[in-house]
């Protein structure tokens, strides 16, 4: 209720606060045991002649208001508010309380405005206090413990600290009319930090060491005095260094700033600074020295050099450099033993060996390793400080084992070793190769995977570029991001040029690279390839009679190109007359496809495919069944297959809404994946929000959550829990450890309690799906699915139906959904987004799913009397892959539903050209700046939250709209305008939004959420868990040799991808060896995002290392089955003699799985031999 005041004397607005928290918060208005009641207070302006003030006083309810004006009211009123000698009068307003401020006070405590006042006033002193700086200085801090200074500006600047945006900044300006300098340091990114007066010059001295570069920006000189509209405008520039004499240096020397004071006065002022911030300077100055470490001469030596060098080892050399590992001249003092190293090994070696140096060096360098130990034990008595002996050390106890050899070849190239380059403002870091899964472009090239580039734009943190409001961020990306797309990168002397982006790599701001490189194709023709050359390879895209402006429009052009850079393996190749051409199945109107996106294929190429994937795959592994459906790459089409049982012999169908342009000699099928197995179901914040929108009741899921905690908490009591909890999960997967713990638990081995090792990985288990539930809601549902969806294309379902069928791995024999069932498909943030349908059940007799009940898949109507396919309805949806999540739980089936969007196609951004690589550089830039999807589902979230219609609210249904045109942008090349999307109702978020780096609440910008989601949130408390490093002496015995360097050579590859996977390049302590076995990182990161993508490339890798090891220690199809458990078991013997070994664990969880590998193919062997003897005695009786 809002409450009308007037003759409010001039006092500040807080001293009115505080008189009126005295009468609210007190009887009859407050009960003892309650919490004193929040309320707002807004002063109008004054008006001219008048003698007070008027203003508004907002109550969080109705009857407060009434009970405060029955006695504070009207003219005559039981009590009076009098400050100082005015009486304060009070009356009902003329208008109805503002719904945003009504809510914002509900859902935030009061705070004391003395307190609120004294924070703004120490924020306001702080910033106040300004250290004066008489010179800036970038440099080197080196292993004998001296300040190297590299680059040096004399100037006359300010050191001051920001409260809001926790960073200090050092401000340069050289006249009113020049723009600015501005070095921006986040608190966040101090590795430690000292005031101190330098020994010998007496000079006071403040020095920054860094995690990550600091932000680099200009100030417009007339910021200051901008009118409001003005302010709305960018006033900062963000660069890549301090100034151009910086620039050349600003990517090697940019961690370790040294700033010198004008006098001991402002060294205290710092200090007092420095209280504010909670940043505690260390008394400590370092020996200051020019060294030239990064002088033009060197830079120009090391160019001269390294541009001889084969790629892959100028890429690792090149590392080194980015890293932040070495300076020039120790990369120099290495040049002998390198060249030495490529002449005598080959580039393969040199290239392994030095990035199992990197990895060494960071543990050395950066985490405070113990130096390496020789073979005996005995630590080798010599300084490993230095770079060139560390190198000697490490390359004397090297262990060279090709993995994969079969990479090699196109046949099985299944993965790939990928190099990866990170642009951010300030540098670009160089990691990798990665394994990773293939595509079409590098099977075809694939003898030349050192001539591509994965480079992703990021920023200093490693997460997505990000820019406050205040910045230009337009400016900043057109001459970073754009420059370099245009222009291409030199990477050790190689120039590479943009070539193109998957759509999964789009969203992670992440693109392909090449340089010219020399292919010979099949046919013996040797040629120069280029980008220009790929893209002309891959197919037609201009002329299409099915689309015909498709080149006029440069996402969208792009966006068919990426159809060749999917991740697929490829399966087996038909020829032209077993490929099928159908039709699409449509509406009435001819407006709906009820097909769009799926064609069929016969069971007999079906089975083909699966018998070929598994032979790559999963060498001897036997399924009992094929997977009915599979989404592909074929020719210039896209989208799902399922099996149709009426097709014969070896034939494919594809339907005009798959074909997306013409490569008709491309006639191998390519999966993308395989959909063998049902997906688990989870419930998430959106779908969480929608559902209890539409009425169903928050008790149901703190159930489900509260049965999902049980189930963390009891996975230690024994280990076939433990396994269902990695399985349930996805963790462990690469080192198979659900299959392991289950041999264990069939061994009748309880937990090993007292394994550290097996306790810390299940600690980091529920450390990570606790996370996953806390900050996600990610609830498993029980007896509820994700599956892929596919179309009736026999025309069997009525309007309203569905078939689903589950074969799941822990079930015996076929599961149908039946009754009542949910549908829904992710993201969801339309009312509409979910429906309710009838799932027909087990199939009828004279039904096409008597023959063919399409395993693993959710079979919609293509009823054409219909009024419209039902993925449609489901945020916009098709059948080309997409997954749909249903449930026949009762408790989860929403009292009603509402109609869906229309999710009309977003209009098309056209060039009135044929779209050039210029024109896709220009599009990728543009979506970098202009990449609106997470912040429009976040808002929609929050409004939900926010506002007392829920998801109801018009702003929620206009969100919906923009995150439909959000997501068709990548196609679309439309962006979705910031300033399209509504604000929040209160800029008050809700505690579940908070990042999970935050230990506590601040009030004053978080309130508890009332929704199902926010008390979710605060029912789970995370326990402490902290990643650590194991270090240790390697061991060497005769009899296990072979083995031996097996392990080391693992424990190499492990080692990098700990070293490689850190959620920032900060130089903490690298990821544990649990976390990488597990699968998961437990560091806390403010974007989850990055996380998870992170996890998924780490998967990846150990997926690839474990398979590598397992293929090892079975050896090839024709190694006896005794001598593979033997060597097994030599393996798992090895792991055991030196477990505090880095890498000794994990290796014999490995080993332990071949064991029981063995062993059951040693039983399966046997069981074949016995059922063969009675046929042969048989034989020989006749």
């Amino acid at each position: 209720m809002e409450v009308f005041m007037t003759n409010v004397p001039e006092i500040p607005p807080h001293i009115l606060q505080l008189n009126l928290a005295n009468i609210l918060h007190a009887p009859p208005f407050r009960q003892p045991d309650s919490p004193p009641t929040n309320f707002d207070v807004y002063l109008f302006p004054r008006k001219p002649r008048s003698t007070g003030r008027s203003g508004a006083l907002t109550l969080a309810s109705r009857e407060l208001g009434e009970a405060f004006l029955q006695l504070y009211g009207g003219a005559q009123p039981q009590r009076s508010l009098l400050i100082g000698n005015t009486r304060i009068l009070f009356k009902p307003s003329n208008r109805s309380a503002r719904v945003d401020v009504v809510e914002r006070i509900r859902r935030t405590p009061f705070l004391d405005p003395r307190i609120v006042q004294e924070r703004a006033q120490e924020a306001e002193d702080l910033g106040a206090c300004q250290v004066r700086i008489s010179s800036i200085q970038f440099g080197w801090e080196c292993r004998d413990h001296v300040y190297s200074v590299e680059w040096e500006k004399v100037c006359a600047a300010t050191l001051t600290f920001v409260e809001d945006r926790r960073e200090f900044q050092v401000i340069a300006r050289s006249s009113a009319l020049d723009s600015s300098r501005i070095i921006a340091i986040k608190t966040s990114q101090i590795g430690w930090v000292s005031a101190a007066v330098h020994q010998s010059s007496r000079t006071p001295t403040i020095f920054f060491s860094l995690s990550n570069p600091p932000a680099f920006e200009t100030q417009d000189p007339l910021a200051p005095m901008a009118t409001s509209s003005q302010a709305r405008r960018p006033t900062k520039h963000r660069w890549s260094a301090f100034d151009e004499t910086h620039e050349p240096l600003a990517p090697y020397v940019s961690l370790a700033l040294r700033l010198e004071c004008n006098s001991l006065e402002d060294l205290d002022k710092f200090h007092k600074v420095a209280r504010g911030a909670h940043v505690r300077p260390e008394d400590f100055a370092y020996d200051v020295v020019k060294r030239g470490l990064f002088a033009e001469s060197l830079r120009q030596q090391y160019a001269d050099w390294v541009v001889r060098q084969p790629m892959i080892v100028g890429f690792q050399v090149e590392a080194l450099l980015r890293s932040w590992l070495l300076d020039f001249k120790e990369v120099l003092s290495l040049r002998t033993q390198i060249d030495s190293l490529s002449r005598r090994k080959g580039k393969e070696y040199t290239a392994a060996l030095l990035r199992d140096f990197q990895t060494h060096a960071k543990a050395r360098f950066w985490y405070g390793e113990e130096a390496p130990r020789a073979d005996d034990g005995q630590e080798l008595p010599i300084a490993t400080d230095d770079p060139v002996e560390l190198f000697e050390l490490v390359q004397s106890r090297f262990v060279y084992k090709p993995m994969n050899t079969a990479l090699d070849t196109a046949e099985a190239a299944s993965l790939f070793y990928c190099l990866h380059v990170i642009v951010t403002p300030t540098t670009l870091l160089l990691e990798g190769p990665f394994p990773e899964r293939s595509n079409r472009v590098m099977r075809t090239y694939h003898s030349s995977q050192d001539s591509f580039l994965r480079v992703s734009f990021q920023d200093e943190h490693r997460l997505q570029l990000r820019f406050d409001r205040d910045v230009d961020g337009r400016d900043f990306v057109n001459r970073r991001v754009k420059r370099i797309l245009l222009d291409g990168l030199v990477i050790a002397g190689a120039h590479f040029d943009f070539l193109a982006y998957s759509q999964s790599a789009l969203r992670e701001h992440a693109v392909w690279f090449v340089k010219p490189f020399r292919h010979r194709d099949g046919s013996g023709y040797t040629s120069i390839v280029d980008a220009a050359a790929i893209i002309d390879s891959i197919g037609t895209f201009k002329n299409l009679s099915f689309d015909p402006l498709l080149t006029k429009c440069p996402a969208r052009y792009a966006a068919r190109v990426s159809q060749a850079f999917t991740a697929t393996d490829a399966s087996i190749a038909i020829e032209v007359g077993q490929i099928l051409q159908g039709q699409d199945i449509k509406d009435a109107s001819g407006k709906w496809p009820f097909t769009d996106g799926v064609g069929t294929l016969s069971p007999e190429l079906a089975k083909e495919i699966w018998r070929a994937l598994q032979e790559r795959r999963h060498r001897g592994s036997r399924d009992k069944t094929y997977p009915r459906a599979y989404q592909i790459r074929f020719q210039g089409s896209k989208g799902m297959v399922s099996v149709d049982h009426t097709l014969a012999g070896r034939s494919i169908l594809l339907r005009p809404s798959m074909v997306k342009f013409e490569s008709p000699d491309s006639l191998t099928i390519e999966i993308a994946r395989a959909f063998d197995k049902p997906g688990i179901y989870y419930l998430n914040r959106p779908l969480i929000m929608l559902l209890e929108g539409l009425g169903v009741p928050y008790n149901v899921f703190q159930k489900f959550q509260d049965d999902a905690v049980r189930e963390v908490q009891a996975s230690a009591e024994s280990l076939e829990r433990s396994a269902r909890l990695l399985e349930g999960h996805g963790l462990g997967a690469s080192f198979r450890l659900t299959s392991t713990m289950l041999a264990l638990h069939k061994l009748d081995l309880g937990p090993l309690d007292g394994n550290m090792f097996w306790e810390r990985m299940m600690d980091f288990a529920t450390n990570h799906v606790l996370r996953e539930l806390k900050h996600h809601a990610r609830i498993p549902v029980p007896d509820s699915w994700t599956l892929v969806g596919v179309a009736d294309v026999h025309g069997y379902l009525r309007e309203g139906e569905i078939f689903a069928c589950v074969d799941s791995p822990d079930r015996s024999g076929l599961i149908y959904l039946e009754g009542p069932t949910l549908v829904s498909r992710s993201p969801t943030i339309h009312p509409g987004d979910v429906q309710v349908v009838h799932a027909i059940g087990r199939p009828p007799r004279d039904s096409p799913f008597s023959r063919e009940s399409l395993r693993n898949t959710v079979m919609a109507d293509c009823d054409s009397t219909g009024a419209r396919p039902l993925p449609s309805c489901l945020g916009g949806g098709d059948l080309d892959g997409d997954v749909y999540n249903v449930t026949t739980v009762t408790e989860l089936i929403p009292p009603r539903t509402y109609h869906p969007a229309s999710y009309e196609p977003a209009p098309k951004k056209y060039v009135d050209h044929d779209s050039t690589i210029a024109d896709v550089a220009d599009f990728v830039a543009e979506y970098i700046i202009s990449d609106t999807l997470g912040i429009i589902a976040v808002t929609w979230l929050i409004i939900a939250d926010q506002s007392t219609e829920c998801i109801f609210d018009k702003d929620c249904i206009m969100l919906a709209a923009l995150h439909s045109d959000a997501v068709d942008y990548a196609k679309s090349g439309q962006p979705v305008p910031i300033e399209k999307i509504p604000r929040t109702k209160f800029p008050t978020r809700p505690d579940w939004n908070a990042p999970e780096t935050s230990n506590t609440l601040d009030p004053s910008r978080y309130y508890e959420s009332l929704r199902a989601i926010g008390k979710l949130y605060r029912s789970i408390e995370l326990p402490a868990v902290s990643g650590y490093t194991q270090t240790g002496a390697p061991y060497d015995d005769a009899a296990v040799t072979s083995v031996w360097e097996l392990f080391q050579a693992y424990a190499s590859r492990l080692r990098a991808i700990c070293a490689d996977h850190t959620l920032s390049n900060s130089r903490t302590t690298m990821l544990s060896e649990e976390e990488a076995v597990m699968g998961t990182i437990v560091a806390k990161c403010s974007q989850p995002r990055k996380r998870k993508d992170l996890m998924a490339r780490m998967r990846e890798q150990t997926a690839a290392l474990t398979s590598d090891i397992r293929h090892e220690l079975a050896g090839e199809d024709d190694v006896p089955l005794a001598k593979r458990l033997r060597r097994a078991w030599i393996a798992f013997r090895v792991a055991t003699l030196k477990e505090d070994q880095f890498g000794a664990q994990s290796f014999g969880w490995l080993a332990l799985g071949a064991i029981f590998d063995a062993i059951k193919e040693i039983e399966e062997e046997q069981r074949t031999q016995r059922r063969a003897r009675p046929n042969q005695d048989r034989a020989r009786l006749r």
